[in-house]
């Protein structure tokens, strides 16, 4: 496989990671899944460029990364609005773009929403761990799968993938309208509860369920912690168990934690349940301070959605 560098890192922005879709199969060993932050934006940014599913991109968060092409390629920009200009003019975000040799791509502050996605043709070929490029910082498994963007790095692509036809054509491709979000919008998060829930009184259900709450300054890609009325009395801790992705966790503080990609395997706060990964999608955009409310989620319905959302992405 021949390989190429397509980005010099000039500026490695304020946090800027590499993600396909995952490390699976690994938890049992204490490896977390990792993954894109908002599934949603990422599988976009690969659709409109005629990408696998499981191409890696870069993930950025809050913006500020500058970067230099180095090959002529296209890509394409998705997810939270960051200004994005190539060459000093505006780069439209949802569709992508044609970059020639020399280019210098330029993210600004996030204005809307918190983490974008950058995919290239082909997508990048970053060293692979446990069968993923994703990094995790947490989780140490090599120099490049746990640490962020740094400034000289180079991220490499296949140069076979600079002969595919849409590499070269100068016709954009951009998401429709109504499939993007409005991620300033308050967010209500579709709880499908655990057993754990009937451990909770009736009260504390309510609780959970009619408080409103905000995003704290505590929130990252591990989980995002909420600030609002506490749930009193909560159930003592438990044995340890697996973490799944969007358990909402009920710490002894009365205040849910609703864990993400990089989670803890494991863990003994009680939990009310999980939300779906197209709600940790949203959660993922949602900046600090951002309203935030759980209610009720019907199993089928969201199961269905999720069978929808596979099938329209091919995944």
């Amino acid at each position: 496989m021949n390989i190429t560098p397509a980005f010099e890192v000039i500026k490695p922005g304020v946090h800027t990671l590499i993600q396909d879709l995952g490390r699976f199969g690994y938890q049992h060993l204490g490896i977390t899944s990792g993954g894109p932050a908002d599934l949603h934006a990422y599988l976009w940014a690969n659709k409109i460029l005629g990408n696998d599913s499981n191409m890696a991109s870069l993930e950025i968060h809050y913006g500020l990364m500058v970067l230099r092409v180095l090959t002529d390629t296209k890509i394409s920009i998705c997810g939270a609005e960051f200004g994005v200009n190539i060459n000093d003019k505006p780069a439209f975000n949802w569709q992508t773009h044609n970059v020639k040799t020399g280019d210098i791509i330029q993210y600004r502050g996030a204005t809307a929403g918190k983490c974008g996605y950058l995919a290239i043709v082909g997508g990048l070929q970053t060293e692979m761990s446990h069968h993923s490029r994703s990094t995790v910082i947490r989780d140490k498994l090599s120099e490049i799968t746990s640490t962020p963007l740094y400034e000289g790095q180079r991220l490499p692509i296949t140069a076979q993938t600079l002969e595919r036809p849409i590499a070269q054509s100068q016709l954009q491709i951009a998401v429709p309208r109504h499939y993007i979000p409005n991620y300033s919008a308050p967010l209500t998060l579709g709880l499908l509860p655990c057993y754990q829930w009937q451990q909770l009184t009736s009260k504390q259900q309510q609780q959970l369920l009619t408080n409103k709450y905000q995003i704290s300054p505590q929130a990252n890609r591990m989980g995002y912690q909420l600030i609002g009325n506490m749930i009193a009395d909560l159930p003592a801790t438990l044995t340890s168990e697996g973490i799944a992705l969007g358990s909402v966790q009920l710490p002894a503080n009365g205040l849910p934690i609703v864990l993400l990609q990089d989670r803890q395997t494991i863990g003994g706060y009680p939990k009310a349940g999980v939300i779906s990964i197209l709600d940790c999608s949203k959660l993922s955009q949602r900046q600090q301070r951002a309203d935030i409310c759980f209610k009720l989620e019907n199993p089928v319905v969201s199961r269905y959605k999720m069978q929808a959302f596979k099938h329209f992405f091919d995944f």
